[in-house]
């Protein structure tokens, strides 16, 4: 767990606390369906979106929710404090405004078919109370105050976080009382936790363990085909990245098919490009079918006959099977010739890793991960020439392709759906072939739940957490 400030984003495991106390405007469903939340109706007009608000909203800290408060929220993100967050909107909002109590008003740089899902999707979209953000500043990430069903109580680094029930909740109250939150970081602990029930829910379990939770009549399985990618990050600005060639060869050298079936056991599938199935405007591109051959040609033709070392860094234990991920792409890439030396960071480290400015960033290669079903934010945010880490967005690896720029930018000006998936097609085609990253495979997430404890809330992103209609058993 890194923090639970939207303004700075912590990763996928600090969303599970964060979407019991804070909550968006709109949000996905778990059928990735948009869902209206603080704001209960909007229209677009051009570079305009017009939310109407909630009325009778209260913050934890007994503050009022309103647009004052939005905007409040927005103006940190785009302002000088300058946290992680912005990356998300600091390129695509102009600007902000209360037009009323309960009535906000986004002026985007230009017309954002997306920018629903924009809000929808991330962290940094959670508004907080104004009154906590300037009582606490950055600070606020050891006191979270929201307007969510569960209202914060205390954080005990590397032990649990707890909430409990928020009386003063604008909706149904919850039906929990308190939720305790540990980091158990090895999914074999996990798993047995669940087995014993000692804990209720668990995620990320692999896939050697689902035979025998099946079995337990104490336990329940939710199994599904998650948005979340898991991938290999490249230093494109250095060498010997900075060749396509090399990094072509590199996704050819990996036996994509044989890491979903061997080492996942069937719980993922061969990823071919930036896209996971199910994303908005997603196209079974063409990708680097296994070919040991064809790599090493690739490496010879630019200049590398014998290969080259490099060092890979990542976590473990975040990702399920993400250390032996690692592993498996060292041993391949030694079978072209590319010794790689592995290191393993702490989680918040990685992060900090992963958010330095690519142009001078000492990482070479790094395990990496992505989330989103927002084309736009997955391609252009990620690999957008404009979007480079620190603060303009989350490209870590220095990639820049021009017309892929372009292509997303037409594609989300563009309201009909035909003619903008046919954008965003030769946009994955290019980027895929440029090969900025190092593509592996798309993960089906398995959570594990005591059979006692129903309707917990499964998102597509991969995280696992409860609302107020979850309940368990006495």
């Amino acid at each position: 767990m890194v923090g639970i400030d939207p303004a700075y984003v912590g990763g996928t495991v600090s969303q599970i606390p964060m979407s019991m106390i804070y909550q968006q405007l709109v949000t996905f469903t778990p059928e990735v369906k948009l869902k209206p939340v603080l704001a209960t109706s909007w229209e677009a007009n051009d570079k305009v979106w017009t939310f109407q608000l909630r009325r009778g909203v209260m913050f934890h800290d007994g503050t009022p929710f309103n647009a004052a408060a939005v905007k409040a929220h927005f103006d940190r993100l785009l302002g000088p404090e300058r946290p992680t967050g912005r990356g998300s909107f600091a390129p695509v909002v102009a600007a902000v405004d209360a037009v009323g109590e309960y009535t906000i008003r986004f002026t985007t740089n230009s017309p954002e078919a997306f920018f629903l899902e924009l809000l929808a999707e991330g962290a940094p979209s959670f508004i907080p109370s104004p009154a906590a953000t300037a009582k606490f500043g950055k600070d606020l990430t050891r006191n979270p105050v929201g307007t969510g069903p569960f209202r914060f109580v205390e954080w005990v680094k590397d032990d649990r976080i707890v909430v409990e029930r928020f009386d003063g909740y604008w909706g149904e109250k919850a039906f929990l009382d308190r939720v305790v939150i540990r980091p158990v970081p090895e999914a074999q602990a996990r798993a047995i936790g669940i087995e014993r029930g000692d804990v209720q829910l668990a995620i990320r379990l692999n896939p050697e363990q689902l035979d025998g939770l099946r079995q337990n009549p104490r336990v329940r399985l939710s199994e599904k085909l998650s948005s979340r990618t898991l991938f290999m990050g490249m230093a494109n600005l250095k060498k010997p990245f900075s060749d396509v060639r090399v990094r072509q060869a590199l996704n050819y050298a990996i036996d994509k098919e044989t890491i979903a079936k061997n080492l996942y056991l069937g719980q993922a599938e061969p990823l071919p490009g930036a896209l996971a199935r199910g994303a908005s405007g997603y196209a079974e591109v063409p990708g680097f079918p296994y070919d040991q051959a064809r790599a090493k040609r690739l490496l010879a033709e630019a200049g590398y006959p014998n290969g080259f070392t490099t060092k890979l860094v990542g976590p473990k234990g975040t990702y399920v099977k993400d250390f032996e991920l690692q592993q498996a792409v060292q041993q391949q890439l030694r079978q072209v010739g590319v010794n790689v030396t592995l290191e393993t960071l702490e989680y918040a480290k990685w992060l900090e890793q992963l958010a330095l400015d690519p142009r001078t960033t000492p990482l070479e290669m790094w395990q990496d991960a992505a989330g989103g079903i927002n084309p736009v934010s997955a391609i252009d945010g990620r690999y957008g020439c404009t979007r480079f880490r620190p603060t303009a967005g989350f490209n870590t690896a220095g990639a820049c392709i021009p017309r892929v720029d372009a292509l997303i930018k037409e594609a989300a000006l563009t309201i009909d759906v035909a003619k903008r998936n046919a954008l965003l097609k030769e946009a994955q085609e290019l980027l895929t072939q440029d090969a900025p990253s190092l593509w592996l495979v798309q993960v089906k997430e398995t959570a594990a739940m005591n059979a006692k404890l129903h309707d917990p809330v499964h998102l597509w992103n991969t995280v696992l957490t409860v609302d107020e209609r979850t309940w368990l058993e006495p």
